[in-house]
C-alpha cells in the first residue's frame, strides 16, 4: 500500500446566499447623494483635491494615489453601493479603487479595483495589503461592462466575513473568498483620472448561514483499482451534518465517516474530491487529491502537474527535490508543497513582502527564495525548514521554519542616490536612482562559479530591473554570487514587524550580462549541471533596439572578462557573455529565444525539464508545469515530452583549444629611391607588416623613428613612419598592415656618398590577452 500525501485543496466557485429581506439586523450607515455644496460631514480627504461639483463628489488627480474616507468601520456582513463614472482618464488602464476594509490615511487594507476598460483581463482587481506593506491583487478578472467614460455605472460589493461578490450594474462580475479583515472603514482611491461618484450606500445585512470550511489533512492510499481516502473535520462552518465525495466531474455522494475508498477505478489518472455540508444544508469548498494510477510519466516525472488553485499573488518561481518527490511552488505570498503528483503537503503564508523565485539546496536539504521588502528598503533570501511543512495554513511570521539573511549588497544598489538630490525615490522606475536600474531581487539558483561547471556550489541572485526605457545604464543582468556555507550565523526568524540587517558585507562575486534591457530582471534563474548552462528567464523589455527575448543562456566555463560595461560610462565589471547559439540579433550580437520561462523553469537531468504556466480558477492563481525537453533549436529551444516516450541521452562536450598568440611579421626591407642632393624632394618607401592576435584586443605602434645615419652623418629631416591599421578590437588572423615610410631631403642638406639607414622597431601589443 502506497500512502500519499496531504490533499491538494482546490476553493470551489464560491455562491453566496440570496440576502434576507430587510429586518431589524439590517440598517443602514451611509446614505449620500451629495446634494450639500460642501464634502458632508465624516467624509475625510487625504490626498487630491475632493469636492461636491453639481451634486456628485469629484477628485482628479495625475499622479499620486488620491483618497478619502468615510463612514465607520466595516461589519462583518455588509453591502457597499455606489455610482461612478469616469470623467477623464489619460488610458483605459486608468482605475478608481472602492476601499471595503480600508485605512485611508496609511493606504492599506483591501480595496476593489475597477478600471476604466473594466472588461481587460485585470479590468477587476481585489487588492490588499498589510500596514506598511505593498499591494497584491487576487483575484483579477474582466467585467461584464466596460466603464469607460462619460457614463454612470452602478458597482456594488456585498461582503459577508472574508467573501464577497461584486456586481456591475446588476450582474455579477467577480466572486471571491480570501477578503482579510483589519478592522477598517470604507473610502475611494483614484489615480490618473477625474472620477465622479454619487448615491453612495453603505447597509449593514444581517449575518448568513457560514459555509463550513474545506476538510483537513485529506490522504490516499491506492490498491489495485481502489483509492481510500482520509480526512479530518474543517475548523470552522458549524455542525458538520455529512461529507459528500465524487470522481471527478461525476455526481457527488453522501459520506457520513471521515474516510471513502472509491472502487471500480479506471486506468487513467483520477481526482477525488470531498467536500464538507452543515447542517443548514450550505456545502463548503472542495479539498481534492490526484492519483498515480494511470498517470503517464516519463524518468518518474508526470508530463503535467498543477500546483494547486490559491487565493494568492501569481506563481514566481518553482523548485524540484527528486530525491523525496516533493515540487514547491513560490505564489508571491504563499510558499506550496505538493508531492509529484500534484497533491498538496502542506503550505506556508503570512507574507507580506514578496516572495519570488526558488531553488533547492541538496547540501543542505532547504529550499531557499528571494523576498522583498521594498518599503522597509529590506531584502533577503528566505530558507525553508521544508522537511517540516507537513500541513496546509502553517504561517512564517516567527516560525523557527524559515529564517531570513540580508542582503546589504542589494539594498545598497536599490536605494543608490544617483542623482545626488537627497531623497530616495522609492519603489518607482521613473527616476534616475536605483543602481543599474536595480528594483530589488527575483530569480535564484545553486550552481558553480561563472566560468567553472564544478567545483564549490554558490548561491546566485539575480537583480530586478526597472524596464525605464529612458535610461541606458539598466540593460545589463546583475547577478550576485554567494557562498552559503556559513550562513547559519546570519540566519534569524522572519519577523515582518522588525525586519532584521544581518547578512554577508559583501557577495563573493557580482556579475554582468548585458540582454538589452528587460522588464524586472531575471524572474526564473536555473542551471542545469547536464548542460552545464546557466538559464536567465525573464518578462521581455520594450526597448526598440533590443531583441527583448524571453530566455537567454549562459555556459558554465565562458570566462568572465573585467571590461567596461555598455551603457554605464567607465564603469567597469567582471560581463559574462552569452551562449553562442539561439537566436542572435545582427545589430546587438544579443543571442536568446522568444521562450516562455519567467514564472518556473526547473532542470531535471537529462535534457528534462518542468516549464511553468500561470492562470487563473475562479479568482484564484494556479500553476501548471509541462514537461519539456531541451532541443536548443533556436525557434523552439524546448519541446513537449510525449507519452511512452523512452529516452537516454548523455551530454557530448566537444572543446577545441586556441593558444595564446600574438604574432607580427615582417617583408623585405624598405629601400627609398637614390637621395638626389641638392635638390629639395620627398621620398617613399613601404613594407607589409602581417598581425596575428587571438587577444581580445591589440595595438601596432612604431617606437621613435629618429634619424637615418651614414655612419657619422644623419639627415636633417627625421623619418615618418605611418601604418595602415594600429588597433583591432577582436581576435585576427594574417591582416596585411601597409607600413610607409617618408623622408624629406632640402635643398641646402649636405649628402655623404653611401647608404643611409635606420633600424625602426614596430610593437604588437594587448591588454587582454
Amino acid at each position: 500500500m502506497q500512502i500519499r500525501s496531504l490533499a491538494g485543496v482546490a476553493l470551489a466557485a464560491l455562491a453566496l446566499v440570496a440576502a434576507a429581506p430587510a429586518s431589524a439586523q439590517e440598517r443602514v450607515l451611509v446614505d449620500e447623494s451629495f446634494s450639500a455644496s460642501t464634502l458632508p460631514s465624516g467624509w475625510t480627504s487625504v490626498l487630491g483635491d475632493w469636492k461636491v461639483v453639481d451634486g456628485r463628489l469629484q477628485a482628479s488627480t495625475d499622479g499620486a494615489r488620491a483618497r478619502i474616507a468615510f463612514g465607520p468601520a466595516a461589519p462583518t456582513d455588509f453591502k457597499l453601493e455606489a455610482t461612478v463614472r469616469f470623467v477623464t482618464v489619460t488610458n483605459a488602464a486608468r482605475w478608481l479603487n472602492v476601499g471595503i476594509d480600508y485605512h485611508a490615511a496609511a493606504d492599506y487594507g483591501a480595496v476593489l479595483v475597477a478600471r476604466s476598460g473594466t472588461t481587460a483581463s485585470n479590468g477587476l482587481e481585489l487588492a490588499q495589503a498589510a500596514q506598511g506593506g505593498s499591494y497584491a491583487s487576487s483575484p483579477v478578472g474582466p467585467a461584464p461592462t466596460a466603464i469607460g467614460t462619460g457614463q454612470d455605472h452602478r458597482l456594488a460589493i456585498e461582503v459577508h466575513g472574508t467573501q464577497l461578490v461584486v456586481s456591475l450594474d446588476g450582474a455579477t462580475a467577480m466572486t471571491a473568498t480570501n477578503l482579510r479583515r483589519t478592522g477598517g472603514s470604507f473610502g475611494f482611491v483614484i489615480n490618473n483620472s477625474t472620477v465622479q461618484f454619487d448615491d453612495v450606500k453603505v447597509t449593514e445585512l444581517a449575518a448568513q448561514p457560514t459555509a463550513p470550511s474545506v476538510p483537513q489533512q485529506l490522504k490516499l492510499s491506492e490498491v489495485a483499482d481502489a483509492a481510500t481516502v482520509t480526512w479530518q473535520a474543517p475548523q470552522q462552518g458549524g455542525p458538520i451534518s455529512h461529507y459528500e465525495v465524487a470522481v471527478g466531474d461525476g455526481a457527488w455522494q453522501r459520506e457520513d465517516a471521515l474516510s471513502h475508498t472509491f472502487t471500480g477505478l479506471s486506468d487513467g489518472e483520477q481526482v477525488l474530491k470531498v467536500r464538507a455540508v452543515n447542517t443548514a444544508g450550505v456545502a463548503g469548498p472542495v479539498a481534492s487529491v490526484r492519483t498515480m494510477r494511470g498517470a503517464p510519466t516519463v524518468n518518474g516525472f508526470k508530463l503535467q502537474v498543477s500546483g494547486g488553485s490559491w487565493p494568492s499573488g501569481h506563481v514566481q518561481g518553482i523548485a524540484v527535490d527528486p530525491a523525496k518527490g516533493f515540487i514547491y511552488y513560490s505564489f508571491t505570498n504563499l510558499l506550496v508543497k505538493t508531492d509529484l503528483a500534484g497533491n498538496v503537503v502542506g503550505t506556508m503564508g503570512g507574507f507580506t513582502g514578496h516572495l519570488g523565485d526558488l531553488d533547492f539546496n541538496p547540501a543542505d536539504g532547504r529550499v531557499y527564495g528571494s523576498l522583498e521588502y521594498k518599503a522597509a528598503k529590506a531584502f533577503y533570501i528566505a530558507i525553508f525548514d521544508v522537511d517540516k511543512i507537513d500541513r496546509v495554513g502553517m504561517s512564517a511570521q516567527g516560525s523557527p521554519l524559515v529564517s531570513a539573511v540580508y542582503l546589504p549588497e542589494v539594498v545598497e544598489d536599490y536605494t543608490a542616490d544617483l542623482d545626488g538630490n537627497g531623497v530616495f525615490d522609492g519603489d518607482t522606475a521613473s527616476t534616475p536612482d536605483h543602481r543599474y536600474g536595480s528594483s530589488g531581487i527575483d530569480g535564484v539558483a545553486f550552481g558553480p562559479r561563472f566560468g567553472s561547471s564544478a567545483g564549490t556550489s554558490y548561491l546566485t541572485v539575480a537583480y530586478g530591473i526597472y524596464a525605464n526605457t529612458s535610461r541606458t545604464d539598466n540593460d545589463h543582468q546583475v547577478l550576485l554570487q554567494y557562498d552559503p556555507s556559513g550562513w547559519r550565523a546570519f540566519e534569524h526568524p522572519l519577523v515582518e514587524s522588525a525586519p532584521h540587517r544581518d547578512g554577508p558585507a559583501e557577495p563573493d562575486g557580482k556579475f554582468f550580462v548585458f540582454t538589452g534591457n528587460t522588464r524586472y530582471g531575471v524572474q526564473n534563474l536555473e542551471y542545469d549541471p547536464w548542460l552545464e548552462r546557466w538559464f536567465l528567464g525573464v518578462y521581455t523589455g520594450s526597448k526598440p533596439q533590443f531583441p527583448n527575448y524571453g530566455l537567454f543562456a549562459v555556459d558554465a566555463a565562458a570566462q568572465p572578462k573585467l571590461t567596461t560595461l555598455q551603457g554605464l560610462g567607465s564603469e567597469q565589471g567582471l560581463l559574462v557573455p552569452l551562449a553562442a547559439d539561439g537566436l542572435e540579433h545582427t545589430a546587438t550580437g544579443i543571442r536568446g529565444w522568444r521562450q516562455k520561462a519567467d514564472v518556473g523553469i526547473q532542470s531535471l537531468g537529462q535534457g528534462l525539464f518542468y516549464l511553468a504556466t500561470d492562470g487563473n480558477d475562479g479568482g484564484n492563481e494556479t500553476a501548471t508545469l509541462r514537461l519539456e525537453r531541451w532541443t536548443g533549436d533556436p525557434a523552439d529551444p524546448f519541446a513537449p515530452v510525449t507519452a511512452g516516450e523512452t529516452r537516454v541521452t548523455a551530454p557530448a562536450t566537444v572543446r577545441g583549444t586556441v593558444p595564446s598568440t600574438l604574432s607580427l611579421t615582417l617583408g623585405g626591407p624598405a629601400t627609398f629611391a637614390p637621395f638626389t642632393p641638392g635638390v629639395e624632394q620627398d621620398y617613399t618607401a613601404s613594407t607589409l607588416a602581417t598581425v596575428t592576435s587571438s587577444a581580445g584586443d591589440a595595438t601596432l605602434s612604431v617606437t621613435n623613428p629618429g634619424h637615418l645615419a651614414n655612419g657619422a652623418f644623419t639627415l636633417a629631416s627625421p623619418l615618418a613612419v605611418e601604418l595602415s591599421k594600429a588597433t583591432w578590437s577582436a581576435p585576427v588572423s594574417n591582416d596585411r598592415v601597409t607600413v610607409t615610410f617618408k623622408q624629406h631631403i632640402g635643398a641646402n642638406d649636405p649628402l655623404r656618398a653611401g647608404a643611409y639607414e635606420r633600424t625602426v622597431t614596430l610593437t604588437l601589443a594587448t591588454t587582454t590577452p
